[in-house]
């Protein structure tokens, strides 16, 4: 019985038979798996490892970088926080400081004194004070006139080796108008200018809240011109002082 089945699974139509019905089974596989990889995008899975996944997260607008803040201070002079000062406090410190008074006088809006050669080719130093309450509204430096366009730049250099660039400049520092002004965060100006043609060199500190509610006094004293030093007080300039 097992030779005649043996016989007959080697037989050539037997043979062809079982080919035939295993490339039909075959066909039929396929025919249902293709689908499937049309429908559902599957591929061949490469064996290298992938990247790390990136996440990226928006930074929270509390969170983002904030500028910095302005630094907390005050302009003083003589020890004197500048925008706070009144006629009283400064009179007292202008004194200990030595410096020689050549008018103080209430009925006059400012007080003016002598300081030679504080700073190169200054004569006189003028502080104007409010009415009311005797604030301090200004300060302005009185320099001898000379024939000196460089003049400006070494009190604009003075000025910036304090304070850093100014805010807005005008004109050419080499010839002709010019000006270069400062704000403070406490609310102090600073100007430094040439008038042409005189060339005659400008710096004042202004109190801008309080000269903004008076107006200065239109008299001004001129002062003999004297020679000029090389000479000079490091305390002719306010500093900034931080809190």
């Amino acid at each position: 019985m097992q030779s005649a089945s043996r016989f007959f699974r080697n037989t050539p139509l037997v043979q062809r038979l079982q080919q035939a019905t295993l490339i039909c089974a075959m066909g039929c596989v396929l025919a249902w798996v293709t689908p499937v990889w049309a429908q559902t995008g599957w591929r061949s899975v490469s064996n290298a490892p992938s990247g790390p996944a990136v996440m990226v997260t928006p930074i929270p607008e509390a969170a983002a970088p904030q500028p910095k803040a302005k630094a907390e201070g005050g302009l003083q002079m003589f020890g004197v926080t500048l925008s706070t000062a009144t006629r009283a406090e400064l009179r007292q410190a202008i004194r200990d400081e030595g410096l020689k008074p050549q008018r103080e006088d209430d009925a006059f809006q400012e007080d003016i004194y002598e300081a030679l050669n504080w700073m190169p080719g200054l004569l006189q130093m003028k502080f104007s004070y409010a009415p009311q309450g005797q604030r301090l509204a200004r300060v302005d430096y009185v320099f001898m006139t000379f024939s000196d366009n460089a003049h400006v730049e070494d009190v604009k250099l003075r000025i910036e080796g304090r304070f850093g660039r100014p805010q807005s400049v005008s004109g050419r520092e080499q010839s002709g108008p010019y000006q270069a002004i400062w704000r403070l965060p406490d609310q102090m100006e600073i100007f430094v200018a040439r008038e042409w043609p005189q060339k005659t060199t400008q710096l004042r500190f202004t109190n801008l809240p309080v000269w903004g509610q008076m107006r200065p006094d239109s008299v001004r004293e001129s002062g003999q011109a004297v020679r000029r030093e090389k000479n000079q007080n490091n305390q002719a300039l306010p500093f900034w002082v931080a809190r």
